[in-house]
């Protein structure tokens, strides 16, 4: 299983990088508020800073012909965005738009996937990828790795790869690579936690070894 931070700070994705688990880059409207830059900015420096890395933008308009123009823009940024759209039937109407119009080449995700239906309905309409939440599904009374149990099974041999987003516990991040997802993406602070917080152990049994070979 590959991991994206969640993230739009340079700094911060530099310090995952030098983990050597960094494989790409996931963003959406509200985390590229928390930066100084305008979103396009912030976007073409991660994309400089990271060649070679998918970088995922979110469209943030509510009707197709506005997510299609949100489409158009994310993509221009560069070859490397991947672009978001909304698990909804007017983002799947803008999918279909923009593949049949060849508006661009760039690889699209369908995002905000609550349900495995709406994942195996964003597949059939020929999206890259999908990303359920399944950190956030609890809130409506899902189980979240059910939900993504029944979508990696569903998918399996299919086009889509399967992102599992918001992912915030160490438990939810081993259980996904159990499931199956190709792809979890995670906030650094999320990954420096699932490193730190065994750690006093970690570091109790290193001080066992140390002093046994000093003896």
């Amino acid at each position: 299983m590959l991991f994206y931070a969640d993230c739009a700070n340079i700094e911060l994705l530099h310090r995952m990088e030098a983990l050597g688990i960094l494989s790409g880059i996931t963003t959406n409207p509200a985390i590229l508020a928390g930066e100084p830059a305008p979103s396009a900015e912030v976007i073409a420096g991660i994309c400089r800073a990271f060649p070679g890395f998918p970088v995922f933008v979110q469209t943030n308009a509510e009707t197709c012909s506005g997510i299609v123009k949100d489409a158009a823009a994310c993509a221009a940024i560069s070859p490397q965005v991947v672009v978001k759209i909304p698990a909804c039937a007017d983002g799947l109407r803008a999918l279909r738009t923009i593949r049949m119009e060849r508006l661009f080449d760039n690889e699209i995700c369908i995002t905000t996937v609550m349900t495995a239906a709406q994942a195996i309905l964003a597949s059939a309409a020929g999206a890259g990828y999908v990303a359920p939440y399944i950190g956030d599904i609890g809130q409506i009374g899902y189980n979240g790795m059910d939900m993504l149990r029944t979508i990696v099974a569903a998918l399996k041999g299919t086009h889509t790869r399967v992102l599992a987003a918001a992912v915030e516990r160490a438990q939810d991040l081993a259980a996904a690579a159990v499931i199956g997802a190709d792809i979890a993406t995670i906030t650094p602070d999320a990954a420096f936690a699932a490193l730190e917080k065994p750690y006093p152990i970690t570091e109790w049994y290193l001080k066992l070894f140390r002093e046994a070979a000093g003896r």
